[in-house]
């Protein structure tokens, strides 16, 4: 049977065999565009940005406008965005700005925003625009469908003391986030606009989990178990991101029903063989080439070898979707070990 890229990692989400290992990345790499006609591409021209990854990906994230035109903004409240090539980053203001006072009102200012409510996404105008896209993105599946968790604290000191001063308060703020992603999921999530959806919330740090057994089960599974149980009823395939080592949440994130888990980071402390030994035949493996050792600073040989490990073990019997272990493929990659990879997924990782 001859297979569409879309077809081919959506049998992998689905827990049957393709004709070959799938890929999914994010790439932004564009010495690895230019090795397929496409060397400068232009800020915001999102539709070539698209045709590039066609040329070598099955499966791509979500993107919106990018590449962009780098710089620095600086808000009015001391935060920073600064804007890269391929990623933005949300600097929050100075430490001394963020007294506990400003960052309470901050916690209530969010809070009435949510409880305000707003506007859905228009689902018509996505799919005309999805449907638009279909000439640039030829047949690989394009994730048009992103979606998140709340957490009631990240890794600064003045979050995690909210949240220890005012857990009320901040597990309100956070159902009525969960409740507005549901809403824009009921709102726009069909196979029409998007086969699969991804899933983004990291929850680990290097070598452990950031948040407690206790803080997960009552405040994220449920959570995620809902996201799932909405997108599985639409016929929508779940794809869940998480850096770090999540090895000791495995468990209940399978019973949540996800369908894919990305991107097993190696450098983390996690490991491919032990995920196919217990997970392989419920969750794919969306990941687990290892991005830092074998993708950044490996010679092209050891790519390929360490690539077809990947696939002799974690592919065995399908349950794969390749992809760089720190959930992107950029310029820190040489271009010839990325061509290495995907040139070796493409002959070797035939079933």
């Amino acid at each position: 049977m001859g297979y569409t890229s879309a077809e081919r990692a959506l049998a992998v989400l689905n827990g049957e065999v393709p004709d070959r290992v799938p890929i999914f990345e994010y790439l932004i790499h564009d010495g690895v565009f230019g090795r397929f006609g496409y060397p400068d591409i232009a800020a915001g021209d999102v539709d070539t940005y698209l045709k590039a990854c066609s040329q070598c990906l099955d499966i791509c994230h979500p993107v919106l406008n990018a590449p962009f035109t780098p710089g620095e903004k600086l808000h009015a409240d001391g935060s920073r965005s600064i804007i890269e090539r391929w990623m933005t980053w949300e600097l929050p203001p100075p430490a001394a700005a963020l007294t506990e006072a400003e960052t309470l009102r901050r916690l209530k200012a969010a809070v009435e925003r949510l409880e305000a409510g707003g506007p859905q996404p228009d689902y018509d105008s996505l799919l005309a625009e999805r449907k638009r896209r279909d000439a640039f993105t030829g047949d690989m599946l394009y994730i048009a469908i992103g979606a998140g968790c709340a957490l009631p604290y990240d890794n600064t000191e003045p979050s995690i003391m909210l949240y220890a001063d005012h857990p009320g308060l901040v597990e309100r703020r956070m159902a009525l986030e969960n409740r507005r992603t549901m809403e824009r999921l009921q709102a726009t999530a069909y196979p029409a606009l998007s086969a699969a959806a991804i899933v983004w919330v990291d929850i680990a740090v290097k070598d452990r989990l950031f948040y407690s057994p206790d803080v997960l089960e009552r405040l994220f599974y449920p959570a995620l178990r809902d996201i799932c149980e909405l997108l599985h009823a639409r016929g929508v395939r779940v794809i869940y991101h998480s850096d770090g080592d999540v090895s000791e949440a495995l468990p209940a994130l399978a019973e949540c029903g996800i369908n894919g888990f990305n991107p097993l980071e190696i450098t983390a402390g996690m490991d491919y063989t032990s995920f196919k030994t217990h997970y392989g035949k419920r969750v794919a493996l969306v990941g687990g080439l290892d991005a830092v050792g074998t993708l950044a600073h490996g010679g092209a040989d050891y790519v390929v070898e360490e690539t077809r490990r990947l696939i002799d073990v974690a592919g065995a019997g399908g349950g794969l979707i390749a992809a760089s272990a720190s959930g992107q493929i950029d310029s820190s990659m040489p271009t010839e070990n990325v061509m290495a990879y995907l040139e070796t997924v493409w002959e070797y990782g035939k079933y």
